[in-house]
């Protein structure tokens, strides 16, 4: 059998039936007033019902002044946690567990977008620096990321944006969160020197960087009544939006980090290790982010199994997972080997609704043939290159 399909428990707390984890996939079929529907309730159960042993949900905006993307959800009502109960319901009825992802875009948006003109809000930054990159297709002209920013003067509002939309995923039944601190977005930019240029105590000695971070982890904590059921999904080699560090500030930046959210005891940190020159798998996605001039790393460099010794050792709290890239036969062999206790998919779980069938016997994954419009559209319907994919029979 493989190791991928051996039980594990988060926490101590909550049981898993498998290592196997459905990644966060933004997919923009949130068509309802970017609430989930029945095309949400039917994809994230699909899986469910095939053994997925978790199911982390695609990014889910926190507040309007985050909301970048068209028809991708948000966490900010009442009537969204409704919503959202329903596709949880799901999960749960066809005997899986899903994490909530809150997200917040930061700098990554552009102010003419509706869900910010309409409304009048600014695009909020860490610091007032133009982030590089981003196709506003819906925009005439396809501008990329504004550089009409807004520096955030009290983060600690913020910070309860993110309390506010926990609290409400909890509501909603969500069994944990997993908070996104990479990407390029909002958590990660504070922690990028790059991209955070403060002088107050959130900006500058690695300390001050990895605050916001660590406050919203609190935060989380605290609605949560503990951090056993808290995921930190972090990129040390991150280069998406402009938002990434030399070899030397992300070695000091997650060294710190990872030891300050092992100490809390959370229950999983999910490194993924973009914008390296690994190409597992297919490669393509991986290739698609190359490393700006002074960016450099080591040859063959890894973070997940550079920093993965700070998560997984005799007797710690936390889980380590993995993510980008990974094909099922290096994930078994990594678990196996005791490095990593959880592994990610996400794209594949997009053409594979029956992933963890098709690794119990054996069969290789199916590969995307229908284009990349299937990720984010267009599409006719919401349930086109969401909810028609083929599946095989054991």
């Amino acid at each position: 059998m493989s190791s991928l399909l051996e039980p594990i428990a988060i926490g101590g707390m909550l049981a898993l039936r498998n290592r196997v984890v459905m990644g966060a996939l933004t997919r923009n079929r949130c068509v309802d007033d970017m609430k989930p529907g029945q095309a949400q309730i039917d994809h994230y159960s699909q899986r469910a019902k095939d053994g997925t042993g978790l199911i982390i949900s695609e990014g889910v905006f926190i507040d309007w002044t985050g909301s970048h993307w068209t028809n991708a959800p948000v966490m900010i009502s009442e009537d969204h946690c409704k919503a959202w109960q329903k596709v949880v319901d799901g999960v749960h009825q066809a005997g899986g567990k899903m994490f909530f992802q809150p997200w917040h875009a930061g700098r990554c948006q552009n102010d003419l977008m509706p869900a910010l003109k309409e409304r009048d809000l600014p695009v909020l930054a860490a610091s007032p620096l133009q982030a590089s990159g981003g196709k506003y297709r819906d925009l005439p002209g396809v501008p990329g990321h504004t550089a009409n920013l807004k520096e955030i003067e009290n983060p600690s509002e913020i910070v309860n944006m993110f309390r506010r939309a926990v609290a409400l995923a909890k509501r909603a039944g969500f069994d944990g969160i997993e908070l996104l601190a990479q990407g390029g977005y909002l958590v990660q930019q504070f922690l990028v020197p790059e991209a955070n240029t403060r002088t107050d105590d959130y900006g500058g000695p690695v300390e001050n960087r990895c605050r916001f971070l660590l406050e919203v982890v609190d935060a989380i904590g605290d609605v949560w009544g503990g951090y056993e059921l808290i995921c930190v999904k972090i990129n040390p080699t991150d280069v998406l939006h402009g938002t990434v560090m030399t070899f030397a500030d992300l070695k000091e930046t997650y060294d710190y980090l990872i030891k300050e959210l092992v100490a809390r005891k959370v229950g999983i940190v999910n490194i993924s290790r973009r914008g390296t020159d690994l190409t597992v798998g297919d490669g393509s996605f991986t290739q698609s982010f190359p490393r700006p001039d002074g960016y450099s790393l080591p040859l063959g460099y890894d973070p997940v199994l550079d920093f993965g010794p700070l998560v997984k050792y005799p007797g710690s709290p936390s889980l380590l997972m993995a993510n980008h890239e990974y094909t099922v036969e290096e994930a078994d062999r990594l678990v196996k080997e005791g490095k990593l206790d959880l592994i990610t998919f996400g794209r594949p779980f997009i053409w594979n609704p029956d992933l963890v069938t098709r690794i119990k016997y054996g069969i290789p994954l199916a590969q995307n043939d229908r284009g990349d419009t299937v990720l984010y559209g267009p599409y006719t319907s919401p349930e086109q290159g969401y909810n028609d994919w083929p599946t095989v029979a054991a």
